[in-house]
């Protein structure tokens, strides 16, 4: 309870002196332009499909024309974006392959008698019907490198993946694969993509019946397709929070009264103390301070320029006691994000505090550890909630 109301009576502290920078009646809390808001499961899905060209490089395949071994491919697929910069996606691709093969054994996928078939010396044309199923990770490189931007026309999305494939022709045959590639998107709506996809699958040997050789057979394919993406689709930025005079009037008077009221409980505390047996008392040259708060702006773990400032004064205060320890306990807004997520953000926040005075201030680390790291909501507003508090032991 104590320790509570420390808290309230030096965020209303805090709280005064942001207001009194702003010539407005209300306060703009800063965040990062990049950031995003964490987006549902249900949001960001997309389904594509795609129609082009894909050649085989199997174990024999250069004894046949490349022109000749140009075949269809299509591909469909169903994925989501988890942020802007990183998504999965299951994709189904595939159609036909034509290579060539050393001899006709009725397994090997052979094309056609072998005097109309064959391509000169022992080899023939090949032709089978195939899909690969692969799941890929997507790695948007704009997004990722120069922040989320739902009305950028272009964006290059690498991807890698792992699948299997079947044969649609007898003998019908098995193998895994390995995926890459890369997909060049156009926007042309909020809803519509263009896609220029460029990839290559890898396979066991066994791909193309074609035993010997390389050891793995290969498809290369180029693809033009449409995305469509189901709402809600892209992502909210961080919206800035307004805090009135009104606002802030209201929590300082309600802070006072709190500490008004802590104030009255520790004089019968004392005079409780006054009454019991006198017992020899050790003094120890400790700083009598309330505990110091750090505010942090949503979904951040940087310590801004002015919270640093304010650091100042309790690394002035330590270095008076260098003897005493600290704990820094870090708390995030649990109406923001999962429950891993803010005890993750809380950890990097006290972390972050520790940093500043033990880098720019010269305080020895061993004297600071962190202590808790969790989301929570007892701090009355949610900008309150988004903070670091240190405290000596």
């Amino acid at each position: 309870m104590k320790k509570f109301l420390m808290l309230l009576a030096v965020s209303s502290m805090s709280l005064g002196a942001m207001a009194q920078t702003e010539t407005e009646a209300a306060e703009k809390v800063q965040y990062d332009e990049k950031a995003v808001v964490t987006n549902g499961f249900w949001d960001n899905w997309f389904i594509s499909g795609g129609v082009g060209a894909s050649v085989l490089m199997g174990d024999f395949d250069k004894k046949a024309d490349f022109g000749k071994r140009i075949s269809p491919t299509i591909n469909i697929a169903v994925g989501k974006w988890f942020t802007p910069g990183l998504g999965l996606r299951l994709q189904y691709s595939g159609l036909q392959a034509k290579g060539a093969v050393p001899g006709d054994n009725g397994m090997n996928y052979a094309d056609g008698l072998a005097s109309a078939a064959q391509l000169g010396g022992a080899y023939y044309k090949q032709k089978f019907n195939y899909m690969n199923l692969h799941a890929d990770a997507m790695f948007n490189l704009m997004a990722l490198f120069g922040g989320y931007n739902p009305d950028r026309v272009y964006e290059l999305i690498p991807y890698a993946g792992f699948g299997f494939t079947h044969s649609y022709s007898t003998p019908h045959r098995h193998s895994m694969s390995v995926n890459g590639g890369l997909i060049n998107r156009f926007r042309v709506s909020d809803a519509f993509d263009i896609n220029l996809e460029l990839s290559i699958a890898g396979f066991e040997d066994k791909f193309d019946a074609g035993i010997g050789g390389k050891g793995y057979d290969g498809v290369v394919s180029a693809t033009v397709g449409v995305t469509y993406r189901f709402a809600k689709r892209g992502f909210d930025k961080p919206k800035p929070q307004l805090i009135s005079e009104s606002e802030l009037a209201l929590m300082r008077d309600k802070m006072n009264d709190l500490a008004a009221e802590n104030k009255r409980l520790a004089r019968e505390l004392q005079d409780c103390k006054m009454a019991e047996p006198k017992v020899r008392e050790v003094e120890v040259d400790r700083p009598d301070v309330t505990p110091r708060t750090v505010f942090f702006t949503i979904e951040s773990a940087k310590v801004s320029k002015r919270e640093a400032m304010n650091l100042s004064y309790l690394a002035e205060t330590m270095k008076k006691y260098p003897d005493t320890k600290y704990v820094v306990n870090g708390y995030a807004d649990s109406a923001t994000g999962t429950a891993e997520y803010n005890q993750k953000l809380a950890q990097k926040r006290a972390e972050a505090v520790i940093k500043v005075l033990v880098d720019k201030y010269g305080i020895e680390s061993d004297r600071l550890s962190v202590g808790k790291t969790e989301g929570v909501d007892t701090f009355g507003e949610p900008i309150l909630n988004r903070v670091v508090l240190v405290e000596a032991q």
